[in-house]
């Protein structure tokens, strides 16, 4: 029997069993009802695109979101290197680092990259656990492979940081051991998925964190102050005003055209929009990198460049606008792309470049009502 068919033979049962049985870990009412009980105000719908991510609690009456780089339900947690945990109401991540080696590293800390930028910095972790997994190569024989396993406790703008980078500037250092150091890189087929779930589901509670006075939930923060939002030009007072719209003045032509929400990209359809689909296609790569980046006015510049009006697209704007300040554009191309996602045509991009839409529109726009 070759591996492929000992594969096929495990895997057809499993998913005749997930069709016949429900999972209670994974049940969004439940969850919805948990969270509600607790003070959150979450609907099921906003939950039902992260099903996966959810683990229901029922007789502690808790719900936390797990997610790693890697899911690949065929090997399980084998190849998985980061893990994110997140419970709503907490203001941090549990993140969870594990090596994959032949022999033990012995390591006394680990060390996480973004590139050179360094996250965790020798950290022995809150919890340090060992493990040793076997990986069935078929006809190829089976490997043994040791893990050394360290918890700890990450800021969520760490965590975001981790989870938005590509896989490929990535890097945790586990050291200290008579080895002196051995560097672990996210498995090839690692997408960053399930990290990038659960920090975009922190990033929404952080926002709907229950008992907070009104004040607090008036009270911009320190990255809200520095942003030129002009939506509430006309609320605030004269000198405030002029401010305002001298620093518009300064704003790029597309800034300003993002702002005011009247961004409108060409619609794909029968006889259009091949040569934007195509533009869009080699440019990918680039707009993972600039939304990863933060880099929102570049971003927005690129996806009018472009000028094709899928769900992507205006997502990307909805998520530029969102970021930059300007929420009521914001809410107009989320909107916008929310619709596009229900069209025949311009509906196909379900899980583009690592973002799962609609559901993450919707995320965000929950975000703004809760805010608001």
């Amino acid at each position: 029997m070759s591996w492929l068919t000992k594969i096929l033979c495990r895997v057809i049962p499993i998913f005749f069993l997930v069709g016949c049985v429900a999972n209670p870990a994974r049940d969004t009412a439940t969850a919805a009802e948990i969270l509600n009980s607790k003070g959150f105000d979450i609907s099921e719908s906003i939950l039902e695109s992260y099903k996966r991510y959810i683990n229901n609690d029922t007789l502690e009456k808790r719900v936390y979101f797990q997610g790693s780089d890697y899911d690949d339900f065929l090997l399980g947690t084998t190849f998985r290197l980061v893990t994110f945990r997140y419970e709503p109401g907490d203001d941090y991540l549990i993140a969870e680092f594990r090596s994959m080696e032949e022999d033990w590293i012995f390591s006394e800390y680990i060390s996480v990259y973004v590139g050179t930028e360094k996250i965790v910095d020798r950290s022995s972790g809150f919890s340090r656990r060992t493990n040793t997994s076997i990986v069935d190569a078929g006809n190829m024989g089976s490997t043994v492979y040791t893990h050394e396993i360290y918890s700890l406790s990450l800021p969520l703008e760490n965590a975001k940081k981790i989870a938005m980078t590509d896989k490929a500037n990535l890097t945790v250092r586990f050291g200290g051991g008579d080895a002196g150091y051995v560097d672990s890189k996210p498995h090839p087929l690692a997408n960053m998925k399930g990290l990038r779930a659960v920090v975009n589901l922190a990033d929404y509670f952080d926002v709907t964190e229950p008992n907070k006075s009104l004040a607090e939930e008036s009270k911009p923060s320190a990255k809200q102050e520095e942003r030129v939002n002009t939506n509430t030009v006309a609320q605030t007072s004269e000198p405030l005003k002029a401010a305002v719209s001298e620093k518009t003045a300064e704003l790029s032509g597309i800034q300003r055209e993002l702002a005011s929400g009247s961004i409108k990209l060409i619609k794909p359809g029968m006889f259009k929009g091949y040569g934007a689909a195509w533009k869009m296609g080699r440019l990918l790569p680039k707009l993972e990198i600039l939304h990863a980046e933060g880099l929102w006015v570049r971003l927005a510049e690129t996806v009018h460049e472009i000028n094709l009006g899928d769900n992507l697209s205006y997502y990307y704007l909805g998520r530029a606008a969102y970021e930059l300040g300007y929420i009521n554009a914001a809410t107009k191309y989320l909107d916008q792309s929310i619709e596009e996602s229900k069209r025949a045509l311009t509906g196909k991009c379900i899980a583009c470049n690592g973002i799962k839409l609609p559901a993450e529109a919707e995320l965000i726009k929950a975000k703004i009502q809760a805010a608001n």
